[in-house]
């Protein structure tokens, strides 16, 4: 029979599980004995009644902390403060106070924080990132407030450290794991590294050097935290994660953190340092964004595709599954199959792969890293959904059996009262329900692990043929065997391909590869030579894979990337047996490994919008960098999308013309940001050109004009780039406007020199594109960068009928807007009103056949498809003759810059019967699709002699007719 208070109660009592009823009565009477008018208080609409007795019955812990704070929790309650987030009362910590009692108020601010959180997460009214961010912004601010309390005992007695040049130095508390991660559970230790940025001596009476100074305070910060007394602990700290754990010293500088991360780091670290963030100062300065920058995340992220991580995850995944073994630790939420500790691997594995180039990857947040993966295409948005679903819920399974008892266990419990306990937080009808849910949520985990964790080893060398391939890979043969290997499996050429191995395996790189390399590539080597089985010309294909594969081998998280990725292996195979120009890319280029593993390139039309996209993408993850830094990110840019076109483009899925208009995209958009870039630098240095004319200052600018095959939209792979560079500075007062100011002119010619020194400097994605300004005024003799103004007075006094047809082929593609229409007007006055059409055909001719002369790379063993007669140089002579003669007559003939149009504007002029222009179209189209499949196949631009006999004819016979 309950005392009289505790009769209003029973109904709420017996409607709990009846494992809990007991425990709950107990509180009950033990409240009315310690709080005589709380019990009545409880019928209070505002308390919920049935809500607090709901929350004693699920945790002990929160059962004892009420009875010690409920005038506090009352409070709380009738004030509605528990129905918004925490807000910590730091004011109720004093710095001033003894130790004993600073500890007193610690413990009590800790046990009435983790009440309200807990209050809130049991009843539904915090969503998990409001929990763990609670618990986590808890755990900082005791940790900030026990560094100041320790900080100040400290200067009583040694000061404060100061350089040499007498400047402060601070203690860097770094949070690792759940804290760094603002993932705190609601009973988890705390995982710290001490570190300070650099040498020094206190400023005491009695002087500490900074190493003795920070040691001391980190002992006494870990010792206000961890001492249990009667109000309990703050946290328990683990500080393990420091450079050589329990073996080094208790603080370390940024010096020896950063020569111990290059020298000793290992893969289990990277993970750890994902999370990493700094607490004390609370506030980041020079020193905090330096040591982020240039120490942590360096040895975290790599600049490449690291799909190595693979291997040290399943190592990992081993030993700690072998732990779970041994301890019998099934039953683990975290560390158990499909556990939280999964979910964190596959998010961190991914983001350690990718983090290098996708700066949005890092990021120390678990749930905000699975998002990002979805938005980079890593994760399947449906995969991403369900990992966060089943982590939440994980999470929340973790903190309610944390709760009971304050205690950090990750056990499901044995007991049925606990079990209870549990699935009334979880607002389950029974365990076994809940049971049922979290073997659900764990399979779909595991599930997804070994998806991400074992992509391509389900594939293994299992197989009598990859067997056979594995031992001889892995022991020095000589050719016999090899032949025989080949020959019994069916290969062709097994005596080629015999040769090409034992050539590879016996090279002095091969052989001094390191064993982690060695390892990679004899896994690889088996899977290769099988998926080869059965292709054409088998043994091309191998030279071209076995010198990709030799390029890589000192950077041997390429090879792991393609036997992690089995369709990009395949992707790259596929493309070495077509393409020896795209296998001889990505050799000298190994970043281009890259693009394999995205299937876009084969379908998708990646026009000058998308190309921008990318591009923006890439300079937005770099932040702030020196020019440099953004000219070799621009390579790396220009190289992977020429190479996605280049794959597009040879496995047929892009016309010829869209080709070239790729090409020229790209090329323009590099010539743009290269530009910017260059045009910031010079800013910087001379302030901005200016001139006055007509008494107004105005700004000067830089025109960037294409000629040849970027200005006829028909650029190809390795095409030069023909640029003249005019501005529009005239008047007076032509000069800069900086500190340092310079010559108007000076200024121009510097950047167009810069703007070259980008486009061609070797990076180490090889140089941008080769630029040819020889087509300015008066060419090597003539200067740079040319006046507007000089550039039509050359035009009109000087220019020659050759420059009047590369004047055909001539647009603006960067730069001054201004300067783009003055050179649109001088080109259409130049070319309809200067032309001298006399000279034109006895010109044209002239230049023609001194060009065949000189190039034609054919003689007698073939057709030269560009210089040879009938062939591209013809088509394009032809047209250019027959739109200088008749522009003056036909002004809309000048519009288009490219061949193909300026034709279709002759056959609207009345220049040429429609019929010949259409033949001409095709003819011109079906000789550059042969001449691009050349190119991607390594050869040069000559056919047989009796290769497009038709159109060769039809070509001729039109020059003689018109040229002739």
């Amino acid at each position: 029979m309950l005392p009289q208070p505790q009769n209003q109660f029973a109904d709420l009592v017996d409607d709990l599980p009846v494992l809990l009823q007991s425990p709950v009565r107990l509180w009950l009477t033990l409240m009315q004995e310690q709080e005589p008018a709380a019990l009545p208080a409880l019928m209070n609409a505002s308390l919920g009644a049935a809500e607090l007795l709901k929350l004693v019955a699920t945790s002990e812990y929160a059962a004892n902390a009420l009875r010690r704070h409920w005038a506090w929790f009352a409070e709380q309650a009738a004030s509605g403060a528990l129905d918004t987030a925490p807000q910590l009362a730091w004011s109720e910590l004093s710095q001033d106070a003894d130790e004993p009692l600073f500890g007193r108020q610690l413990r009590s601010l800790r046990n009435r924080s983790l009440l309200h959180i807990l209050w809130r997460e049991l009843h539904g009214k915090a969503e998990l990132d409001e929990t763990l961010t609670s618990l986590s912004a808890l755990a900082d601010n005791l940790v900030a407030a026990c560094e100041g309390y320790a900080r100040r005992q400290l200067r009583e007695r040694f000061g404060d450290v100061r350089d040499a040049d007498g400047q402060p130095v601070s203690l860097c508390i770094l949070a690792m794991g759940k804290l760094g991660g603002r993932e705190l559970n609601f009973s988890s230790d705390i995982d710290v590294i001490f570190l300070y940025p650099h040498d020094g001596d206190s400023d005491g009476a009695r002087t500490l050097s900074a190493q003795e100074y920070f040691t001391r305070l980190a002992r006494r910060i870990v010792a206000l935290l961890e001492e249990s007394t009667a109000d309990g602990f703050v946290y328990r700290v683990d500080t393990r994660l420091r450079p050589f754990g329990d073996s080094g010293p208790p603080v370390v500088s940024f010096a020896a953190l950063e020569s111990y991360l290059l020298n000793h780091g290992r893969t289990w670290e990277r993970y750890a340092y994902i999370k990493s963030r700094v607490i004390v100062p609370a506030t980041s300065d020079i020193e905090v964004t330096a040591l982020y920058k240039e120490l942590i995340e360096p040895f975290v992220y790599r600049r490449y595709l690291d799909f190595g991580i693979f291997e040290s995850l399943r190592d990992m995944k081993a030993m700690i599954s072998a732990e779970v073994q041994r301890r019998e630790m099934a039953r683990n939420v975290k560390l158990g199959p499909g556990g939280i500790r999964e979910v964190e691997f596959i998010a961190q594995s991914l983001q350690l792969v990718r983090g290098g180039q996708v700066r949005g990857l890092r990021c120390r947040e678990l749930q905000q890293a699975l998002r990002q993966l979805a938005d980079t295409r890593d994760l399947l948005r449906s995969e991403v959904n369900g990992l966060l679903e089943s982590y939440a819920f994980l999470r929340r399974v973790e903190n309610f059996i944390q709760a009971m008892r304050d205690q950090q266990t990750h056990d499901l419990p044995d007991n049925e009262a606990d079990q209870a306990r549990i699935a009334l937080a979880m607002d389950r009808p029974d365990w076994r329900t809940l049971e049922a849910e979290i073997e659900q949520h764990r399979t779909f985990v595991s599930e997804r692990f070994t998806a991400v964790a074992f992509r391509g080893a389900h594939e293994t060398a299992a197989s009598e043929l990859r067997a056979g391939f594995a031992t001889h890979c892995e022991s020095v043969l000589d050719t016999d065997s090899w032949e025989q290997q080949f020959l019994q499996h069916g290969y062709e050429e097994p005596a080629v391909l015999a040769a090409e191995m034992c050539r590879f395996l016996q090279d002095r790189a091969t052989l001094q590869a390191d064993a982690t390399a060695r390892r990679r590539l004899n896994q690889l080597l088996p899977v290769m030579l099988d998926m080869l089985h059965g292709r054409a010309q088998v043994a091309e294909t191998l030279r071209r894979l076995l010198n990709i594969v030799a390029r890589v081998l000192r950077r041997s998280a390429y090879v792991a990337l393609l036997i992690e990725n089995r369709a990009a292996l395949r992707r790259l195979i596929e493309l070495c047996e077509k393409s020896a120009y795209l296998a001889e890319e990505i050799a000298r280029f190994p970043m281009l490994l890259d693009e394999m593993l995205d299937p876009r390139p084969y379908s998708v039309d990646y026009n000058a919008a998308t190309l921008r996209e990318n591009l923006a993408e890439r300079l937005t993850s770099l932040g702030e960098v020196d020019s440099e830094r953004r000219v070799e990110v621009l390579g790396q840019f220009q190289r992977a999308a020429l190479f996605r076109i280049a794959a597009a483009d040879f496995t047929g899925n892009l016309p010829i013309m869209k080709v070239s208009d790729q090409l020229t995209d790209l090329a323009e958009i590099v010539l743009a940001e290269a530009l910017t870039v260059a045009w910031r630098d010079l800013v910087e240095r001379f302030g901005e050109p200016r001139f006055v004319e007509d008494g107004h200052n105005r700004a000067a600018g830089l025109g960037v004009i294409a000629y040849g095959k970027l200005g006829g939209f028909e650029l190809s792979y390795g095409s030069d780039l023909d640029l003249v560079f005019l501005h529009n500075s005239r008047g007076s007062e032509q000069h800069t406007n900086g500190a340092k100011a310079v010559e108007n002119g000076m200024f121009f010619v510097r950047l167009a020199r810069r703007l070259v020194h980008f486009l061609t400097i070797q990076t180490g994605s090889g140089a941008l594109y080769d630029v040819d300004t020889r087509l300015r005024p008066s060419g090597r003799a003539g200067l740079l960068v040319t006046s507007v103004e000089a550039f039509e007075r050359y035009q009109r006094e000087n220019a020659w009928t050759w420059e009047h047809q590369a004047l055909l082929r001539a647009r603006p593609v960067a730069g001054h807007a201004g300067v783009a229409r003055e050179f649109e007007r001088i080109r259409a006055d130049t070319l309809t009103g200067r032309v001298n059409r006399d000279s034109l055909r006895d010109d044209v001719r002239a230049m023609r056949e001194k060009m065949r002369a000189q190039l034609d790379s054919a003689a007698d063993q073939g057709f030269d498809l560009k210089q040879g007669k009938g062939g591209i140089g013809d088509i394009e002579f032809i047209v250019q003759y027959l739109v200088l003669a008749n522009a003056a007559r036909e002004p809309a003939i000048i519009h288009y810059p490219d061949n193909i149009r300026q034709l279709g504007t002759l056959g609207a002029a009345g220049c040429l019967p429609r019929e010949t222009v259409a033949r001409l179209q095709d003819s011109y189209r079906a000789y550059r699709l042969r001449l691009h499949t050349l190119l991607l196949d390594g050869k040069p631009p000559v056919v047989a002699n009796d290769a497009f006999p038709t159109e060769r004819a039809f070509v001729s016979a039109l020059w003689d007719e018109l040229l002739a």
